[in-house]
């Protein structure tokens, strides 16, 4: 009997852990960045960018700020209404589309394909389930916002959508139960 030998990557994926396409992301950065009032200053909505991909730092950064664990307890840099944490991020990049799993800091592919017009688009997803619709809506705002100070600080370009075609991007997500798209927002570096 022939036994294979498998790598270190492929044991793992055997024993049910990560998926080949999933993407460990570097540890974000929590401290420096620009000052709140200069961020403020400078936040604004641009509509076009270079085709330049973020780097898987200043990916992992980004994501942390929007909806990121900040605290022993698993809260959020953004705030849920009535902490029920219903919001998911799903990112679009050049490898394909995938789901933010904030506790583990990582990516979770869901598709091997992408949509939108930026080198980064920002999925909202929300639980009908966990809460109304229009409490849904204000935390999506917070993410945004905060996904908007970011690239204020980093100088990069983004457009908060509420008009997008479902149709694009509902097939790249692994919705469940009363998961709905909410939003996209586009990001990166400006044209």
């Amino acid at each position: 009997m022939k036994i294979k030998k498998m790598s270190l990557l492929a044991a793992i994926v055997a024993a049910g852990g990560l998926s080949a396409a999933d993407i460990e992301l570097p540890k974000p950065e929590i401290t420096g960045g620009m000052p709140l009032q200069e961020a403020l200053a400078n936040r604004r909505t641009d509509r076009k960018f270079s085709s330049k991909p973020l780097s898987r730092g200043m990916l992992s950064n980004l994501l942390w700020s929007a909806i990121g664990v900040n605290r022993a307890d698993g809260k959020r840099t953004a705030p849920t209404a009535r902490n029920q944490q219903e919001i998911t991020l799903y990112v679009c990049i050049p490898e394909g589309t995938f789901r933010y799993d904030a506790a583990a800091n990582k990516l979770v592919q869901t598709s091997e394909k992408r949509a939108g017009d930026a080198p980064l688009m920002l999925i909202y997803v929300a639980d009908l389930a966990k809460l109304p619709e229009r409490l849904c809506h204000v935390d999506c705002g917070f993410v945004g916002q905060n996904v908007y100070l970011f690239c204020a600080s980093e100088k990069l370009a983004t457009v908060f959508r509420g008009s997008f075609r479902e149709g694009d991007y509902k097939p790249l997500l692994d919705l469940k139960g009363k998961e709905k798209i909410l939003y996209v927002q586009a990001v990166g570096f400006p044209e």
